[in-house]
């Protein structure tokens, strides 16, 4: 027979897995609205060619010309815009999904004489 060995307390191990599931939960929200994000800049190019491949394609090499032979100043300020713009995005997708968030922070609705 061997000794039980003593474990953390279930209100420790809780917390700890309530934060694990936490962080992994804030980790796939954050990597699904980047992925969106990318997205809709691959939409964009699409968009602008038409909505066809070749289109696509077309603009993204052009984009690609320009940037490439553009002096040092012209590509900071570009990059600049680039991740303003693509932290706008980011902004508005999440607020537009905001309610897959709902869950994890608990809710205590009270009633109007404070009871919960």
């Amino acid at each position: 027979m061997s000794a039980a060995v003593p474990s953390a307390s279930p209100a420790r191990s809780s917390r700890w897995a309530d934060t694990c599931y936490a962080a992994l939960r804030l980790a796939g929200w954050l990597a699904t609205s980047v992925a969106i994000v990318a997205a809709l800049w691959v939409l964009f190019f699409v968009m602008l060619g038409e909505f066809t491949f070749a289109g696509a394609v077309l603009h993204l090499e052009n984009f690609a010309a320009r940037y490439v032979a553009a002096d040092p100043e012209r590509r900071a300020a570009f990059e600049a815009q680039f991740w303003i713009a693509s932290g706008v995005l980011l902004l508005v997708v999440g607020v537009l999904r905001r309610h897959a968030l709902r869950d994890l922070f608990p809710q205590d609705e009270e009633t109007a004489d404070g009871q919960v």
